[in-house]
């Protein structure tokens, strides 16, 4: 991205002139013209009845295969849903009870030490009720120690693996091409989260070879709340058992047939189809950098903000890998001698302040977790060591 570039991204988001925006990684910040389409959208569907309704609803579709495009997937392998957790809740209706190793026994599901909390409470809740035993392996941005964890931990009645693409924690970001090539090799179910993935940089689903990918529209991708993305891998589609039936995920026929694709996960029946539809005005504002921009700008930023994290050891340390490959836009920070409880207050005492908006890391890490948007600019960042220093060390 170029300067004018930045100063046109700049521009677009208004809430960039009033305080720090570092929290990409909770929640991106649409554009105006993202938003002004949905606006636009929206009256348009409300005002127009069923006629309009419907209308939007062709875009839709139109909006499925442009994701589908952009994520390296067929348009039938992908679902909308509300958000990552949602779509996580579908892709987790499998026939548990096919999978058993013997009746009554749990399905071991191999769950990395690197999970969003969400996906945590999910998994547990399954091993509550009986029908998975979870292992735990380690996740790192080096796949032989990926492989060699998976190796030490795996039983021979695994059947199910999840591993996020890009930590929700530190940023650091997973070989889940050769996470998935392991899990073929034996017969295990590829589960990846991509919640912190999808914007950040190129993805091939097909390349990556994994069975479910979940992702959403409101964090790198900068859309509207209310966008959850859900890739099944064509042959494996039949192997899902739909969490729910009505207009949009069967056919209207005895005995009753689920529709093809992927699209048998959502309930299509009266939903905002407006909200899926501006993920047309999404990508058309995404692909208005050029190919490869909105990277490269967050890149360069990621770079900048570690070198400056370096150059002052005594108050910070890095807790994510250096080189851009194993990592991301999100890099997490610890403070020597700070506590979780002393870093919320501050983050909290920034925003109700209203001076800036960053996200604490707890689960272990006692840290701060800094994202670096295609929207940012190396000057917030020296306002947030600023505020550090005056406010917090």
């Amino acid at each position: 991205m170029n300067t004018n570039d930045i100063a046109r991204a700049r521009s677009a988001i208004p809430i960039l002139k009033q305080m720090l925006y570092l929290n990409t990684g909770t929640s991106g910040l649409p554009a105006q013209p993202v938003v002004e389409k949905l606006i636009e959208l929206t009256r348009y569907c409300e005002l127009g009845g069923l006629p309009a309704y419907y209308e939007v609803s062709q875009q839709v579709e139109q909006a499925r295969n442009r994701v589908a495009r952009f994520l390296g997937a067929d348009t039938s392998e992908m679902a909308f849903t509300y958000n990552a957790t949602h779509s996580l809740n579908a892709a987790m209706w499998l026939d548990w009870d096919a999978m058993r190793p013997a009746p009554g026994r749990p399905v071991d599901v191999l769950i990395s030490d690197h999970e969003y909390p969400s996906t945590n409470m999910i998994f547990r809740y399954l091993e509550q009720i009986g029908k998975a035993r979870l292992i735990r392996y380690r996740l790192s941005a080096r796949a032989a120690d990926v492989i060699a964890s998976l190796n030490a931990n795996a039983t021979d009645e695994a059947r199910v693996l999840v591993a996020s693409h890009v930590d929700c924690n530190t940023g650091l970001r997973a070989d889940v091409k050769a996470i998935s090539a392991w899990c073929r090799s034996r017969g295990i179910v590829s589960y990846i989260d991509g919640a912190q993935a999808a914007g950040q940089f190129a993805i091939d689903l097909h390349d990556i070879g994994c069975d479910l990918y979940i992702s959403n529209g409101h964090k790198w991708l900068y859309g509207p709340n209310g966008i959850g993305l859900l890739y099944v891998r064509r042959d494996f589609i039949d192997r899902m058992i739909p969490p729910m039936v009505g207009a949009g995920t069967i056919n209207w026929d005895i005995p009753v047939t689920f529709v093809d694709g992927a699209s048998r996960f959502e309930l299509a029946a009266t939903r905002p189809v407006q909200v899926f539809a501006a993920m047309n005005a999404v990508l058309d504002w995404y692909e208005s950098f050029g190919e490869g921009a909105i990277e490269a700008r967050m890149r360069e930023l990621s770079d900048y903000f570690k070198k400056r994290v370096l150059e002052q050891p005594e108050r910070y340390t890095l807790i994510c890998p250096l080189p851009w490959e194993e990592s991301s836009g999100m890099v997490s920070i610890t403070f020597p001698g700070k506590t979780i409880k002393e870093i919320g207050d501050f983050t909290h005492r920034m925003f109700t302040q209203k001076k800036a908006i960053l996200r604490p890391v707890g689960e272990g890490f006692d840290a701060i977790r800094m994202s670096m948007a295609y929207y940012n600019c190396e000057e917030e960042y020296e306002r947030f060591f600023k505020l550090c220093e005056t406010e917090f060390l």
